[in-house]
C-alpha cells in the first residue's frame, strides 16, 4: 500500500513538473550564456521589420532569438510563442530596454514630450512645478519617492534639464532617435538640420542618481552635461 501511495505521489509531481515546464514559453539568457549555442548550424526563422531581431531554429519547435544590439540578452523560446509576439508586438522587457525611455515610451515622441505632460507627471508624484525652484524642489521630492516613482521622475527631469540645455542652442528642436532592441523606443535628442545632440549621457546620470542612489545633485548633473555639450559644441551646433 505504501509503495502504491508513493508511486501515485511521484506521478502527480511529475505531471505538475511537466505542466510547469510546458507553461514556460521562453527563457532569457545573457550574451555569455548564448555562446554555448552553435548558431552557425541553425536555420533561419524570421527577421521581423519591427525590431530587427534574428530568430534561428534550435529544433522544430524551439527558437534562438537575439536582438540587433551588440552583446544583448537573447531568448530561447517556443516557435508558437515567438510568432505570437511578432504578430502583436508583445516582446518581453529585457535588461537592455528596462529603462524610463521604454517604460514611458508614450511620452517619448513629439506629441508626448511636452511641458504640459511633464507637469502632469510631476503632479502625479507630488510636485507642483515651479520654474524658479525646480532643482531645489526636485531634491526634496526624491527623498520621498518609491523606486517606481523615481523611475517615473526620470522623464520630467530629462525634459526640464534638457530645456535648460536648449537655451545654449536655441535654434535646435527636440527630436527622437529610434532605439531598436526587442521593444523599440525613442531616445530624445536636440537636433539641427544635419546635427544632433544625444541625451543618453543625461539619462545615465539621472538613472545613477535616482535608481542607484549615487550622491549628486540635479544641478551638478546639469553642469556635467552642459560642460560636455560646450566641449563638443563645434560638432553639435549649426554651422
Amino acid at each position: 500500500m505504501r509503495i502504491l501511495f508513493f508511486l501515485i505521489l511521484l506521478a502527480k509531481f511529475n505531471t505538475m513538473g511537466a505542466q510547469k515546464n510546458a507553461s514556460k514559453d521562453f527563457q532569457v539568457i545573457t550574451f555569455e550564456e548564448s555562446k554555448k549555442y552553435n548558431i552557425r548550424n541553425m536555420k533561419d526563422h524570421a527577421f521581423p521589420d519591427y525590431n530587427g531581431a534574428t530568430s534561428l531554429f534550435i529544433d522544430d519547435n524551439t527558437l534562438f532569438v537575439f536582438p540587433n544590439i551588440d552583446r544583448g540578452s537573447c531568448l530561447i523560446i517556443s516557435k508558437n510563442k515567438y510568432e505570437e509576439m511578432i504578430a502583436n508586438n508583445s516582446y518581453p522587457v529585457l535588461p537592455e530596454n528596462n529603462t524610463p525611455y521604454f517604460l514611458y515610451k508614450d511620452l517619448m515622441n513629439k506629441e508626448g514630450f511636452t511641458k504640459e505632460n511633464m507637469i502632469k507627471v510631476l503632479k502625479d508624484i507630488g510636485l507642483d512645478y515651479n520654474e524658479d525652484t525646480f532643482y531645489t524642489d526636485a531634491e526634496k521630492l526624491v527623498k520621498t519617492l518609491s523606486e517606481d516613482e523615481k523611475k517615473k521622475f526620470v522623464v520630467p527631469a530629462l525634459y526640464f534639464i534638457g530645456e535648460d540645455l536648449l537655451k545654449l542652442c536655441p535654434e535646435a528642436d527636440w527630436s527622437f532617435s529610434k532605439r531598436w532592441y526587442f521593444h523599440p523606443f525613442n531616445e530624445p535628442i536636440l537636433a539641427y538640420d544635419d546635427h544632433s545632440f544625444s541625451f543618453y549621457y543625461l539619462n545615465v546620470l539621472l538613472e545613477r542618481k535616482l535608481l542607484e542612489d549615487k550622491k549628486m545633485t540635479f544641478k551638478s548633473i546639469y553642469k556635467k552635461v552642459e560642460k560636455y555639450y560646450i566641449k563638443e559644441s563645434w560638432f553639435w551646433e549649426k554651422h
